[in-house]
């Protein structure tokens, strides 16, 4: 049987994850965010392309909106537009080096690839590597060990994405990066999580017996 580590190994492993990944890459360990980008690496790419072509051509598109405004407004409401403004509400140029820093998907696509390794190594080098493809003997007695066992696999994995993206993030993101922090929205979502797995995990005990 293998043996697991003492808890407070693992407590520090994980908290050098999070140091080393935030000094690494410059932002906070999350696995869901990483898929996020890796997945829509190509969405996320051509919104930052807008947001350079708008740093760069801000001034044009400032007298082509102005422009627009002459041209369904007229002259004397413009003027009256800008009598009223104060320079404080006057629209400030944007600097490039400020816009929002995107890290590359690479970053996130290696990041989930070393999870795997990282496993992998620790299994063959344990000596509990093995494939298997069923599930659980208590999953296999609750949804059986035909296609249910794909159905709920499939549902579940579906579940897991539509929750991390309305949540803003999954248990790394939230659990570890966001607690740390002492975010409020992290502490009230890993306390939502935590207490769905315990009855959940309670109710698959009733539904087995």
């Amino acid at each position: 049987m293998l043996e697991y580590w003492p808890w407070w190994i693992g407590a520090l492993g994980l908290a050098g994850v999070c140091f080393a990944y935030l000094l690494l890459v410059g932002r906070l360990l999350g696995v869901s965010g990483s898929w996020a980008k890796v997945v829509g690496w190509r969405e996320n790419r051509m919104l930052q392309q807008i947001n350079e072509d708008f740093a760069e051509n801000q001034n044009e598109m400032s007298d082509a909106l102005m422009a627009e405004t002459l041209a369904q407004f007229g002259d004397d409401a413009v003027q009256e537009l800008q009598s009223e403004s104060t320079p404080a509400a006057a629209p400030a140029n944007v600097d490039i080096d400020n816009l929002e820093s995107s890290t590359p998907w690479t970053a996130h696509l290696t990041f989930l690839l070393c999870l795997a390794v990282g496993a992998f190594a620790t299994a063959y080098l344990t000596g509990s590597f093995e494939l298997r493809y069923e599930l659980s003997p208590v999953h296999t007695r609750i949804f059986g060990d035909t296609w249910e066992v794909w159905v709920a696999l499939l549902f579940g994995g579906m579940m897991v994405g539509f929750g991390t993206q309305m949540a803003g993030g999954c248990s790394s993101g939230h659990g570890l990066s966001g607690c740390a922090r002492l975010i409020p929205a992290s502490l009230l979502s890993t306390l939502v999580f935590m207490v769905s797995a315990v009855f959940l995990s309670m109710l698959m005990e009733v539904m087995i017996r």
